[in-house]
């Protein structure tokens, strides 16, 4: 461990020595240099913004714009420290319209690299900054900064830098964040002498993300969905069911403009989306807001990646409720319509000699499809919704496939229906649908909770709990007695404890977390097999469901068209 002195006397540094460590706070690697700059072309109101880098950028790297550009007394001090057109007083803090403000970025960068700047104000008289100082040039439009030999004269910071691959996908990160969040500019990435990536203009932030991050998914899994309320609007987009990511790489937050490290917004979209990104998925997300600026600090962060919001209570409501809303109403009724139009297509017909029941008995016969299910359905004439019978033509059960699916020939298409997942829909719904129907206990269930935290969860989701049947009230010292439980509720002392305690929602979710754990422990299992007319009723009722997924965000069924069943064979 290295020793202070104690009789070394304090000195101030030496101006140059500062000016580096000063620098060290802003541009720590290539990519800082990239968003300073591409920061400061948006600001100009550029309309095309190119960025070329070489060697990861620690050799060179170069953006240029046609925004507005600069005079040549602007060119003249813009490199020294703390110089901006962006503010004149403290109160400017206040207000904030532009990405960059503190009049660092430029000084900082020149401290630790060789900078030159060529900008032109109206395209008749051209300057260039250099080490040499201010000369005449030629340029037509706006701006071009070049910044070469990254921390050449700063060793000690030179030798931190990753492999020159890895410094690449770094800056190109930037790059696409500041694409993302500005889709009306055109965006161009060349790397190493090579175009890697054209952006053109895009009338909104769909079409920008897609063609800027080129998910593997078809575009017609994404959507771009919107909302606003005093002091902020949002547009959000956003991938279906289907788009699952395994980490959170995909969910970014913007805000006016910058991307931002923010928890409570990234939680809001979580929430959101909760119940349909299954087995701990989480969901393709891009959320861009405007905010009034009076209402959201950014100067708390060197390189503005976080910011400190007046209230942003609201604004986490309106997100995680528009996201719910949408999930309800908009994605899952895609796979819904889907499966409404293959009933309407012809069905190839049963055998003249044969009956429905006919046409599966060969099957029933030759495997062991007629085994209990330990949570059978009722009649499916019995549902809260009015469904096709059991002997409805519009669809062929072929049989169990892997003791998990079930499949059935609708339409031009074949249908593989999760079994576990469609029943545990189908009960959830009929939980659902009888919430508030509750039943006293004969000895009440008791939680005890083991923290101030969660004593205070509970009792914020008492009132809501209520309403769905189950009745809580406070013993005092952490102690919470369940009294009643709605009738159709089927759980242990143990579980409703698990199921209010880990939920991290509010009380507005937390019935439906209740249920679907009930519906999930109820419904058939994978490995039952069952007789022709559970899976039947179960296939009947999959296809009735308005919202095709299970209460935990897993598809009820997947449907495999005839050309797509022709290309996997090559069959044409």
């Amino acid at each position: 461990m290295a020793r202070v002195d104690p009789a070394r006397p304090v000195r101030e540094l030496p101006p140059e020595v500062a000016r580096k460590i000063a620098a060290g706070e802003v541009i720590d690697r290539p990519a800082a240099v990239v968003r300073e700059l591409v920061d400061n072309a948006i600001d100009s109101g550029a309309s095309r913004i190119t960025v070329e880098i070489e060697e990861g950028g620690a050799a060179l790297i170069r953006v240029s714009d046609d925004g507005r550009g600069m005079t040549k007394d602007d060119l003249s001090i813009c490199a020294k420290a703390h110089t901006t057109s962006k503010i004149s007083t403290e109160d400017d803090l206040l207000s904030l319209s532009t990405l960059g403000f503190r009049g660092e970025a430029l000084s900082s960068i020149a401290a630790v690299s060789r900078l030159s700047i060529v900008s032109t104000r109206d395209g008749r008289e051209a300057w260039e900054l250099s080490g040499a100082g201010l000369a005449r040039a030629r340029m037509a439009a706006g701006t071009s900064v070049v910044v070469s030999d990254l921390f050449g004269n700063f060793p000690a910071r030179r030798q931190f830098l990753k492999r020159q691959s890895a410094e690449t996908s770094q800056c190109r990160q930037v790059f696409t964040e500041k694409a993302l969040a500005w889709p009306g500019i055109e965006f161009r990435l060349v790397t190493d002498g090579s175009s890697r990536m054209v952006l053109p203009p895009a009338d909104s932030y769909l079409p920008r993300a897609l063609a800027a991050l080129a998910p593997k998914e078809g575009e017609t899994f994404f959507h771009e969905i919107s909302n606003s309320a005093a002091g902020f609007t949002f547009s959000l987009v956003i991938g279906g069911p289907e788009v699952a990511r395994a980490d959170r790489r995909d969910l970014m937050v913007f805000v006016n403009g910058r991307r931002i490290i923010e928890y409570s917004l990234v939680q809001a979209v979580e929430y959101g989306c909760e119940g349909h990104f299954p087995n701990g998925g989480h969901p393709f997300a891009l959320l861009f807001v405007t905010m009034d600026p009076s209402l959201v600090d950014f100067n708390i962060h060197p390189a503005k990646r976080e910011a400190r919001f007046r209230d942003a209570g609201a604004l986490h409501h309106s997100v995680s409720s528009t996201l719910r809303d949408f999930f309800r109403h908009g994605a899952v009724a895609d796979m819904a319509r889907r499966a409404r139009n293959d009933s309407t297509q012809e069905v190839l017909p049963y055998p003249e000699s044969e009956s429905p029941e006919a046409a599966h008995a060969p099957f029933a016969a030759a495997s062991p499809f007629t085994a209990y299910c330990p949570s059978p359905l009722p009649a499916a004439e019995s549902g809260p919704a009015s469904v096709p019978g059991p002997d409805a033509g519009d669809f062929r059960v072929l049989g169990q496939v892997l003791g998990t699916f079930i499949a059935a020939e609708r339409g031009d298409a074949l249908y593989l229906v999760d079994q576990h997942a469609a029943h545990e829909r189908i009960l959830f719904d009929e939980l659902m649908a009888s919430v508030g129907g509750p039943q006293e206990l004969l000895v009440p269930y008791r939680i005890e909770t083991a923290s101030s935290e969660e004593n205070a969860a509970v009792a914020r989701v008492q009132e809501e709990l209520a309403k769905a049947g189950f009745a809580i009230e406070s013993a005092g010292d952490g102690v919470w007695l369940v009294t009643a439980v709605p009738a159709r509720w089927k759980g242990t002392e143990a579980e409703l404890r698990e199921d209010i305690l880990s939920a991290r929602s509010g009380a507005d979710a937390l019935v439906s977390r209740v249920y679907a754990s009930a519906a999930c422990r109820a419904a058939c299992k994978e490995g039952d097999v069952l007789d022709v007319g559970t899976a039947r009723s179960i296939v009947t009722r999959a296809f009735a469901l308005p919202e095709p997924v299970c209460p935990h965000g897993r598809p009820v069924w997947i449907r495999i068209d005839r050309d797509e069943l022709y290309r996997r064979i090559r069959r044409t």
